[in-house]
């Protein structure tokens, strides 16, 4: 399998992010604040011409963080036929690279209860108790020093 990982837009994300994260929700609940702001990122890793995961990098800060200026990873997700082939850590590994070009210190994201272990392999560490996001599901802030 050959795979390439390219930026995309906000539009191209919208298939994955419903059919993976928000399956029972309109296409509407997918389109986010801040998907078409210029610091934004949307990547997307294609076979051929298909893309089979996405995720998007949101210039925003948390509070439990104290640097100035941070990304959170949103939104990430690998179409069912090809999980478990590495195509997760290959886009956060992209993604990271890319923010350290940019001198960003922290990536940090809303990680669902499920995907937990898969961030810690990344070496992402939990940064908050447990909490709930409405109609998604419980989950934890983890973050990752960049620097």
């Amino acid at each position: 399998m050959k795979l390439s990982i390219r930026y995309i837009s906000a539009r191209e994300t919208l298939e994955l992010r419903q059919n993976v994260l928000r399956p029972s929700k309109p296409q509407s609940s997918c389109i986010w604040k801040g998907d078409n702001s210029k610091s934004t990122m949307h990547i997307g890793a294609f076979v051929d011409s298909k893309c089979i995961g996405i995720l998007s990098l949101f210039e925003t800060n948390t509070d439990e963080l104290p640097e100035t200026k941070h990304y959170q990873l949103r939104g990430m997700a690998v179409d069912l036929d090809y999980r478990g082939k590495g195509i997760g850590k290959q886009l956060v590994n992209f993604s990271e690279h890319e923010l350290k070009t940019l001198e960003i210190p922290v990536l940090w994201c809303n990680a669902r209860i499920s995907a937990k272990d898969f961030y810690s392999k990344l070496g992402f560490k939990v940064i908050s108790k447990e909490f709930m996001i409405p109609d998604v599901g419980p989950h934890y802030k983890m973050s990752k020093s960049l620097t």
